[in-house]
């Protein structure tokens, strides 16, 4: 009888427990990677507003592997989060995944980079065209004649990507780039690039060079030092992002300047929204995060 008593307590137990998990209130956050500091200062904007709720943030980090973010955002709904705060990797292919959620009735918010299929509640991002067409203006004002210019892009796929070369080329005009690759926003592969490339163009004195985020300037950065003939003082490197790395060396003259956007902001912004949805409010589709050009003066 003792036997039985134990195991219909054992019993209960679980079933309160599982009852528990099912209560449980979280959001998921799908993001590119955290090994880019951009990503975890928007995680920790997307925290300090969860903090006062009720909700329990669940984060997952793919790696810039498309793959397996798809594979991520397939455990967030086998977890039956109450809606995906998701930085895509690729945002041609997540829409697929984005399909998925809304089936299984969770909804979906894009940060910092949008989804070109899916349906999705808001978009919480910089105006990325806009912070290309800015770091254009710039350049375009002190990068002088006949220097060779470099236009490092983003992952292929990636919104971010897309927009910051639309804005770039836009302004700068294509005819006036020497070269435009990706690098996949990695610093290493910047600097085999940035290398590759002033050896094409014959090792010049100076250069200029657009990177699509900070990590790829930085690489850059490293590739002209690295340079036998190339003066990284007489050369014109911008990036994008304002992580510390990159505002400390324009402050030390290494970069020219680094369009800001505001991480933490954005993280914050997107996490209101998804709390203001979930409480049944009507919230905006879109919504702009101010850019800001960062320079020494």
């Amino acid at each position: 009888m003792k036997k039985l008593l134990t195991l219909v307590l054992v019993a209960l137990s679980v079933v309160g427990i599982s009852a528990c998990e099912a209560d449980e209130l979280t959001i998921g956050f799908a993001a590119s990677t955290f090994t880019n500091p951009f990503f975890l200062d928007i995680e920790e904007g997307i925290e300090s507003v969860l903090a006062g709720s009720d909700y329990t943030l669940v984060s997952l980090g793919a790696d810039n592997d498309a793959a397996r973010q798809a594979s991520q955002i397939e455990d967030l709904i086998a977890q039956g989060v109450d809606l995906i705060l998701l930085n895509p990797v690729d945002s041609t292919t997540v829409g697929v995944k984005i399909q998925e959620a809304n089936a299984a009735g969770i909804p979906v918010i894009t940060v910092d980079r949008s989804a070109e299929t899916g349906e999705v509640v808001a978009h919480v991002a910089s105006d990325n065209v806009l912070g290309g067409e800015m770091a254009a203006e710039f350049l375009q004002g002190i990068c002088p004649p006949n220097t060779p210019v470099l236009e490092l892009t983003g992952q292929a796929g990636a919104s971010a990507a897309i927009d910051r070369s639309l804005g770039f080329q836009a302004i700068f005009g294509a005819s006036n780039i020497d070269q435009t690759t990706t690098a996949s926003w990695s610093r290493s592969d910047a600097q085999t690039v940035t290398e590759a490339f002033l050896s094409a163009e014959g090792n010049p004195a100076a250069v200029c060079i657009f990177a699509a985020n900070d990590e790829m300037a930085l690489g850059a950065v490293e590739a002209v030092k690295a340079n036998p003939t190339t003066v990284l003082a007489n050369s014109y490197i911008v990036g994008f992002d304002a992580i510390d790395d990159a505002v400390n060396a324009v402050n030390a003259d290494e970069l020219r300047a680094t369009v800001a956007q505001q991480p933490f902001e954005i993280g914050a912004v997107a996490a209101q929204i998804a709390l203001d949805y979930l409480a049944g409010e009507t919230v905006p589709a879109s919504v702009p995060v101010e850019l800001a050009l960062v320079t020494k003066e």
